[in-house]
């Protein structure tokens, strides 16, 4: 049984005398003529790869090689490389692997640190081993008993289970790699967890792709040879040039089962979706590990029907430690793919700082024990200690592996990893140390001081940077130093960028600060290579495909792709976006042969002159797009049925969601009114309303499932809702009344997305030349843009219509749908990862809620009942904000929303403040003249300092708002998935208030026979009788002055309580428009509360008490100095009686220092 501290599977018991090649013999005698290994130079049955072992074996002991002996093994992917590993194991010997892909210096050092006095090595390789004393055994030069040494024998399968079987080689914080002694144990442990848990079985054929050096490689193959399936060894340089290529593999090569890392898997999954293609029918299981997977991937793979395991191990586990297996578990409505259970005869523990077992939903360390765990570090027993510990928990003599990372239960048991706590970084699936870097790097002449992070504006294809001071002779020439390292260092430790400081930024108390280390984006120096810009349009569109997926501002033609720190990940999206870009055939190999835009472009333009393709202009590509529509519609069309189905649009899925949960309430009508003046022509109007709804399919649009997925069906035709009221029988005065009366009432009734149309309209007639309009939208086909162009359109159809004319419209580049199905393919691989790693930092240790000075407390659900105040702001005011936001060099919005953030820091004490907002979101050229919803929220953060002027701050707030609107594409709802902030009851994610600008100044609209003008937003002048989020603010701007709206959650504040806080929002921008030096921060609004400095004085003057420790300041962490559980109680508890403030456990974690538990004791709402 699982708890929220522990997982655990069953133990297998495990023979003490068991060994790898013992269980392997089995297998011989249980599938003698089955086939174990395939590789491009041939096949082995099991007992033919048993007797070529066998005779290795022979070879080996015969040059003195016995137990534990180390025996480097250095062979590309193939069956040989089987062979010597084998070999190795039957002559009781460890084998080192040695990938021949490193530097000749790398596996010096390798060899040297091991120890091992005898290698073997693949006949063609030895000169890449350096002439030393090692005793060199050439693997392919075998006959029936060739080069058998005098008494050689084969050895018996009778070594202990803890016996080493092999020294892995990871990243060293110390500066150089250390080896990982893994034992027979812990390989037997691994195979039988394959079996049990992944499903892996003879007759399967498993897929062999990672690095010899990388431990992955035996999560591979032991479980194929112990379990008597057939391991096919292509490795990563043949397999993985390109996601074609390696479907093409997966093909030929039969394949059921494969592992890859979840960076690729991301990438796989991103080309599958983009081309249609799918996995061969064979594929039985994939498994994936090395990163966090990413939600929308996890979410589209299910339709796939394959189960999909991630495992998650260090290399100190035996590479496994444990698993989630798709199949077996209950899938996440998010996307969630945890690293699951324990694997067999492991066990799981997440602990706090002080060992003890973490809560349920808590952050722990992860600590990982049993048959997996490695004996420890070759060499260096003081190492071992501090990463092997005692386990409390289990039998005595038990040990736990301190992993460093991070994680938490989950409600069903499993365990959900949450990141690392230290500075050990993972490049698509390696862990590396950065001291190990460092080291290299500060051994380079030139170099004074180096620190190595990694890259966090591409989390999906991290790369390494390297922050280097120079020395007295200047920075060195980075093409020497980046061919310097590739020389002592595997090609994944060798930073891809470089970045020569002046200084190393410093934290307060004079340690590296490397959060304070600048952006490489800022920092990336071009290479040595001069400038050359593009000479014709493939260089043109290659250049800016290369920035885009290098990240990099200017690339020239004749730039090297390694140069500018290219990997291969990025020449396989390179490729498969100029594959699509051109639509032509490319490889990944083409780029890699030609690694210059020049010769890329030149390859291409072979090829185009070869097919002859069309010219792929913009109408070209929007054609493209709505080829990929139909292809979707057929496609959803044979899966389910349901025809004419398009996908939503980001915006859309959010909105969808609510209308499925919060049915009956009219949270998301769009309504808007104005004045018609003529004479009206009735059916004109009615045809110019048909012909926009037929130009513009989200108005005949509804929402529904196919199969498990959201989609968007377009009906053929759908006459638009417009109801003409008749007000003869009322006196022509109280017309007005009559019509707003009923316009009130009209604009409460709950849309439903799943019936077309989502819109509606009412025509009141006021005079024979006079009528009102009203009009309320589903906010899912509609934001505020649609409205110029609805009413645009409108216009110029009714006037063709009335005077019988052809209309004169443009038609449309392309449909709502054929952009969400643009949008979803534009929002993955770099694009997706650049907006996700700028909001990640941006809202990384949100605030927590913010304590408004609400009349109740927060009910524990939400409940958007809600009412609303409308204030009139002075006209001299408006004048004042426009004349100040120019000599500042801001927008109204800006400044208006500094004001806000002026109430909210003293209404809350506050000082960092997170308030949505929305944004166009029209980046894409041919939106602007659509009608749909396309907005899309985002989150401004904005932290104060204490001494701010006026502004600064306003130039703080101006940042933030500029950095929002270059990343507004990530959609909100998708972010909150992404990052999964903690939630707080009966409340929205990330923030409470909003903040916008609305605008009821549109020009009036005129023809010969129409006049439109009176233009209102209903949205923030009539109270529907909801509110979003806790407090909504807008200022609408209404030509000679503002108007200040605010919607309100009635569960939380009265009426008298929202008017006053919109009047402090008035004197606040008041006070902004003034003296732009004066202090932002006003003094606490109520002097009865206790000062900030006696509070945080009386709470130093308890803590040194209780720590006996006079020196303890205001910053000092609680829990650094030596906190525990039940001292926080003690803290709790003395604060709750002598400040007479209600503070919970939870709370004092979020606040562990004196400062920040002082200034919780005295901000309002405590």
């Amino acid at each position: 049984m699982q708890t929220a501290q522990q997982s655990q599977s069953e133990s297998r018991a495990l023979d003490a005398q068991e060994s790898v090649h013992g269980a392997f013999e089995k297998c011989v005698l249980e599938y003698p003529d089955s086939v174990s290994v395939e590789s491009v130079d041939g096949r082995l049955t099991y007992r033919e790869l048993n007797e070529r072992a066998d005779r290795l074996a022979r070879r080996l002991t015969g040059l003195g090689v016995g137990p534990e002996a180390p025996v480097a093994v250095c062979a590309e992917p193939s069956v040989s490389l089987v062979v010597a590993i084998l070999g190795v194991l039957k002559a009781g010997a460890a084998f080192v692997p040695l990938d021949p892909g490193y530097p000749p210096a790398r596996l010096a050092g390798l060899l040297t640190d091991s120890g091992a006095a005898v290698a073997v090595v693949q006949s063609d390789l030895t000169s890449l081993l350096p002439d030393t004393e090692v005793r060199l055994v050439p693997l392919d030069t075998e006959g029936p008993d060739a080069g058998a040494e005098p008494g050689g024998r084969r050895t018996s399968a009778d070594v202990p289970a803890d016996t080493v079987a092999c020294v892995y080689y990871t990243s060293g914080s110390t500066g150089s790699p250390k080896g990982v002694l893994v034992t027979h144990r812990g390989l037997l442990n691994l195979a039988s967890a394959a079996a049990r848990e992944f499903g892996l079985a003879p007759g399967d054929r498993f897929l062999q792709l990672a690095s010899i050096g990388f431990s992955a490689a035996l999560e591979e193959i032991f479980p194929a040879l112990l379990c008597g399936a057939t391991l096919v060894l292509a490795g990563y340089r043949r397999a993985l040039p390109d996601v074609g290529h390696f479907l093409g593999v997966l093909e030929e090569q039969r394949i059921t089962g494969f592992e890859i890392t979840t960076a690729y898997w991301h990438q796989l999954m991103d080309e599958l979706h983009t081309t249609g293609a799918a996995l061969p029918d064979r594929v039985r299981f994939v498994v994936v590990g090395g990163d966090r997977a990413r939600a929308e991937h996890v979410l589209a793979w299910r339709t796939t029907g394959i189960p999909l395991i991630n495992v998650y191990g260090p290399t100190e586990a035996t590479a496994t430690a444990s698993y989630h297996h798709t199949a077996k578990e209950r899938p996440d409505p998010d996307g969630l793919l945890p690293i699951g259970r324990a694997i067999t005869g492991a066990r799981m523990h997440l602990l706090d700082p002080h060992g003890q077992p973490v809560g349920p939903g808590e952050q722990g360390e992860i600590h990982v024990g049993g048959d997996c765990l490695a004996r420890g570090y070759l060499g260096d027993p003081a190492q071992t200690a501090r990463a092997f510990v005692p386990d409390p928990f289990g039998a005595a003599g038990g040990r736990l592996y301190r992993t460093g990372d991070l994680g938490r239960a989950l409600p069903d048991g499993t365990v959900e990893f949450l990141g690392r706590r230290d500075n050990q970084i993972k490049i698509r699936g390696v862990r590396i140390e950065p001291a190990e870097v460092e080291a290299a790097l500060q051994r380079y002449p030139g170099i004074s001081q180096a620190l190595v992070s990694a890259s966090a504006d591409e989390p999906e294809d991290r790369h390494l940077v390297a922050y280097l001071i120079a020395g007295e002779a200047g920075p060195p020439d980075e093409e020497e130093l980046r061919a310097h390292l590739s020389t002592v260092l595997p090609s994944q430790l060798v930073p891809s960028v470089y970045v020569v400081l002046d200084a190393m930024p410093l934290t307060a108390h004079g340690k590296v600060d490397r959060a304070g280390l600048p952006p490489v984006t800022a920092h990336r120096p071009r290479p040595a290579t001069p400038y050359v810009e593009p000479r014709n349009g493939t260089e043109t569109a290659l250049t800016a495909l290369w920035a885009d997926v290098l990240d990099r501002e200017l690339i020239g033609v004749q730039d090297d792709f390694f140069a500018l720190g290219g990997n291969s990940l990025q020449a396989v999206r390179i490729v498969a976006k100029a594959r699509r870009r051109f639509d032509v055939e490319l490889r990944a190999a083409d780029l890699l042969a030609e690694p210059t835009v020049a010769a890329f472009a030149a390859r291409i333009d072979g090829l185009l002159r070869e097919a002859a393709p069309h010219g792929a202009d913009d109408e070209a590509w929007w054609k493209h797009w709505r080829e990929e529509l139909r292809s979707f519609e057929e496609r959803t069309a044979a899966r389910t049925g349901q025809r004419g189905a398009g996908p939503l649009g980001m915006s859309q899925q959010g909105l969808w969601m609510l209308s499925r949960f919060q049915p009956g309430i009219p949270l998301y009508n769009e309504a808007w009114q104005c004045r018609l003046h003529g004479s009206l022509d009735r059916a004109a109007l009615q045809k110019a309303l048909s012909r926009i709804t037929e130009r513009h399919e989200v108005l005949r649009t509804r929402f529904a499932l196919a199969g498990t997925q959201p989609v968007q069906i377009v009906d053929a035709s759908a006459e638009p809702h417009l109801e003409f009221c008749d007000l003869a029988g009322v006196e022509p005065s109280g017309r007005l009344d009559a019509a707003l009366a009923v316009r009130d009432e009209v604009i409460m009734a709950p849309l439903d997305p799943a019936v077309a149309p989502p819109a509606k309209a009412w025509l009141f007639p006021l005079a024979d030349d006079e009528h009102l309009v009203v009009f309320t939208m589903h906010h899912i086909v509609w934001d505020g843009i649609s409205k110029e162009v609805f009413l645009d359109e409108l216009v110029a159809l009714y006037e063709a219509f009335r005077t019988g004319e052809a209309p004169a419209l443009q038609p449309l580049p392309l449909t709502y749908r054929a952009y969400a199905l643009w949008q979803r393919s534009h929002l993955t691989g770099t694009t997706f990862d650049r907006l996700l790693d700028y909001w990640r930092t941006r809202l990384a240790d949100p605030p927590e809620p913010l304590p408004l000075p609400s009349d109740r407390p927060a009910p524990t659900v939400q409940d958007y009942t809600g009412g609303k105040i409308v204030l009139p702001l002075a006209p001299a005011l408006r004048e004042r904000v426009i004349e100040v936001a120019r000599r500042e060099n801001v927008t109204p919005f800006m400044l208006l929303f500094t004001a806000l953030c002026a109430q909210l820091q003293n209404s809350t004490g506050q000082d960092d403040l997170c308030v949505g907002t929305p944004l166009a979101n029209r980046t894409l050229p041919g939106t602007e003249s659509l009608i749909g919803c396309f907005i899309n929220s985002v989150a401004l953060r904005v932290k104060l300092d204490d001494g701010m002027t006026r502004r600064q701050a306003l130039a703080r707030v101006r940042a933030t708002c500029l950095e929002a609107i270059e990343h507004q594409e990530m959609p909100f709802d998708k972010l909150v998935e992404e990052l999964r902030p903690r939630r707080h009851p009966g409340r929205s994610p990330y923030f409470q208030v909003w903040f916008a600008m609305g605008d009821d100044t549109l020009l009036p609209r005129t023809s010969p026979g129409l006049s439109i003008d009176g233009f209102e937003d209903l949205s923030t002048g009539v109270s529907t009788g909801m509110a979003k989020l806790d407090l909504n603010w807008i200022v609408v701007d209404r030509g000679d002055h503002y108007a200040l709206s605010l919607s309100y959650r009635t569960a939380l504040f009265d009426e008298d309580t929202a008017r006053s806080m919109a009047t402090a929002f008035q004197e606040r921008l008041d006070e902004l428009l003034q003296d732009p030096e004066a202090p932002f921060r006003l003094p606490a609004p109520d002097a009865d509360r206790q000062e900030g400095p006696g509070v945080e004085e009386q709470l130093l003057a308890q803590w040194r008490e209780m720590f006996h420790n006079d020196a303890i300041g205001p910053e000092d962490d609680f829990f650094e100095l030596g906190g525990y559980s039940m001292l926080a109680v003690e803290v709790v508890t003395r604060v709750q009686e002598e400040f007479g403030v209600e503070i919970s456990f939870a709370d004092f974690f979020e606040v562990p220092t004196v400062a920040e538990l002082a200034r919780k004791i005295t901000s309002p709402g405590s």
